[in-house]
């Protein structure tokens, strides 16, 4: 189903205007005293709540790394590329986006298989290690848990640098090595307009050309494969058991390959599990920590103290539209979430979504799902959902959003039957919806 089969949603977001008064109290001047120092005190600034006024205001969200304006091909020591000139286009608020519910295909979102050498195995095998349950007098072999400098000499050669060549001129990302034979994840956003892609690997020279195997733009996963075997792959962790407050390290090259794996570490805030970004129309299973990263980080892994991939960072909050600066709030795609998208993306190519086959948007007013017309010989319409219906909840589990509904969908198969909840006029109804692939009109 192409994309102009989606539903268009109109959303409107208000920002909240932020003023900031300054007071400043008068001069005195001590009378006859004309060599005494006029003393003025320093401009005294009002804040309102700080921390309550992160959510008032509208924040700006920006995948990173962000499109550079210039790629320089200046060779360092080495041969590496230096970026330069770094324009950071922040994603403004979306006012109307269009979706298919519960689907992202197509050519928009993924690399169309015809474009692909590489033969697609059936099968991938790097799988999610068991993570230790953490608690604050866990008890681990000696060696299982590094501190920051073991770790980074563990981990750090299964991060790579990638170099993007694409119309805007270029863009710098990272990636981690997913398989010993060359499959490398990293972020759609790098990669999805990418004329040519080049990976570096750690302490390694060499240019080494890498084909766009598959990316989807919603989830933000890609996946990049070299012509290069023996890779040191990395462990992937399971995300769903950090805790707040424990630590992570980012490894990723923010602004040029000349800082190359630099390394941030922080703390983990929370995991944000179907967490919205209205910036960028996605609701994702994210984590969000204060390691600090930067353009040039997108795609690059955040790693637990065990030297596992906990994350895939992807995106930051930065600064609110000129009212505020934003610092350390950033978020990594949950391993849950992107392993089985790295898989699809491996083996198929792209990632198709269940969905119930309906064309609508987001009700702000109530929260939930309007249905704006139902396509012919869905899922829908053979569970009888009407036009000007609103979905409220699918299983039971509320859904206030478009975005929240195919991220909902998203976690079934094809042929699953899932119950709808649908507001009719002033009635409650319930209905059964197996799900489908799209459907061609």
């Amino acid at each position: 189903m192409e994309n102009n089969e989606n539903i268009q949603i109109n959303e409107s977001s208000n920002e909240a205007a932020v003023e900031a008064s300054e007071a400043k109290e008068e001069v005195t001047v001590v009378e006859q005293q004309p060599a005494a120092p006029v003393y003025e005190e320093p401009v005294r600034r009002i804040y309102e709540e700080p921390v309550r006024r992160v959510y008032e205001e509208q924040p700006f969200y920006s995948n990173i790394p962000v499109y550079t304006q210039e790629v320089k091909e200046k060779k360092k020591k080495g041969g590496k590329f230096w970026i330069a000139a770094t324009a950071i286009l922040t994603a403004i608020c979306l006012i109307t986006t269009s979706f298919a519910i519960g689907t992202v295909v197509g050519k928009d979102n993924s690399t169309p298989v015809s474009q692909n050498k590489t033969e697609r195995p059936t099968s991938v095998s790097n799988e999610l290690v068991q993570t230790p349950e953490y608690t604050p007098t866990i008890q681990v072999t000696p060696g299982d848990k590094m501190d920051v400098p073991e770790l980074v000499a563990a981990v750090s050669p299964s991060v790579v640098d990638i170099l993007v060549s694409n119309d805007a001129g270029g863009a710098l990302g990272t990636g981690v090595i997913f398989t010993e034979d060359g499959y490398i994840i990293t972020c759609a956003h790098v990669i999805d307009d990418a004329k040519s892609v080049t990976v570096y690997l750690y302490n390694d020279d060499t240019e080494y050309k890498a084909e766009v195997i598959g990316f989807d733009t919603y989830s933000d996963i890609g996946v990049i494969k070299i012509d290069k075997t023996g890779l040191p792959a990395a462990q992937f962790g399971e995300s769903h058991k950090l805790v707040p407050g424990e630590q992570v390290v980012a490894i990723g090259t923010p602004y040029s390959l000349e800082l190359t794996h630099t390394i941030t570490e922080g703390r983990v805030s929370a995991r944000r599990d179907n967490y919205n970004i209205p910036d960028l129309g996605v609701t994702l299973n994210l984590i969000q920590h204060s390691a600090t990263i930067n353009p040039g980080n997108s795609g690059g892994p955040l790693f637990n103290m065990y030297g596992q991939v906990v994350g895939i960072n992807s995106v930051k909050i930065m600064n609110g539209g000129g009212y505020a600066t934003y610092e350390d709030i950033g978020f990594a795609i949950q391993t849950e979430t992107a392993i089985p998208l790295v898989e699809k993306l491996i083996t198929e190519g792209k990632v198709v979504r269940p969905q119930i086959g309906i064309k609508g948007g987001t009700e702000s007013t109530l929260g939930g799902v309007y249905v704006a017309e139902i396509i012919p010989g869905g899922a829908a319409e053979k569970a009888d959902i009407k036009v000007g219906d609103l979905i409220t909840r699918v299983n039971g589990k509320r859904v206030k959003t478009v975005e929240e509904l195919i991220t909902t969908l998203g976690n079934f198969n094809f042929g699953d039957e899932v119950e709808i909840t649908i507001l009719r006029g002033v009635d409650v109804v319930t209905t059964k919806v197996i799900l489908q692939e799209p459907v061609e009109e």
